[in-house]
């Protein structure tokens, strides 16, 4: 019995996940200490992010009619050319987290149909199966995803740096080097192409 107690207490020690206080310093959320906890757990299909094709109920290709009937009437947008971008802010609060929507359509062809090509969301609810999400340091994202820095853009006198990756997902980094906004597309979208809508001062990094 003291053996299997010896060995059961063993166990319990190597399995538990270590921290990095000093990390855990250097950030505002608290989503490093939890990090480890939720990545064992499944995320509910409402709120995960799967890189090149969905975010939450919303998916790639999806008739972009048929998405605003479930999420509702856009609290604002643009639109030409065949091509929108639909906002969504929470409790309609244009100060509060958001979701930008781009949609295209095919025009001149057999269907035109208006299709969702990229979805950005700035809410932390939204969460990838490895616990990435806004909020989250820069430093924890690469320990999940291959980045590369491909552009970046102003807001204000506030600079946001965006990190592209092959898998259909770019993260946009503020000045603390904490996750600000994430971008799901299709993994061979190039950077500027179907961003722009999104920013109006986007600049590429050659």
């Amino acid at each position: 019995m003291r053996y299997l107690l010896y060995t059961s207490a063993l166990l319990m020690m190597a399995c538990k996940p270590s921290s990095d206080s000093s990390q855990a310093q250097n950030q505002p959320f608290d989503s490093v200490k939890h990090v480890d906890t939720e990545s064992v757990k499944p995320v509910p299909a409402d709120r995960l992010i799967v890189p090149g094709k969905s975010v939450g109920r919303t998916v790639l290709n999806d008739n972009g009619a048929e998405v605003v009937k479930r999420l509702g009437r856009p609290d604002a947008g643009d639109a030409a050319m065949g091509k929108a971008v639909s906002i969504w802010y929470a409790n309609h609060d244009s100060t509060a987290h958001q979701t930008m929507i781009y949609t295209a359509r095919q025009m001149g062809t057999s269907d035109e149909t208006a299709r969702v090509k990229q979805i950005r969301i700035t809410s932390p609810w939204f969460t990838t199966a490895d616990s990435v999400r806004t909020g989250v340091p820069l430093q924890q994202i690469k320990q999940h995803y291959e980045l590369t820095k491909a552009a970046y853009y102003t807001k204000g006198k506030k600079q946001f740096t965006l990190y592209t990756t092959t898998r259909g997902i770019t993260f946009e980094i503020d000045s603390y080097s904490n996750c600000s906004a994430i971008i799901i597309g299709e993994p061979q979208d190039k950077t500027g192409s179907l961003y722009l809508p999104f920013y109006e001062n986007l600049q590429i990094i050659k």
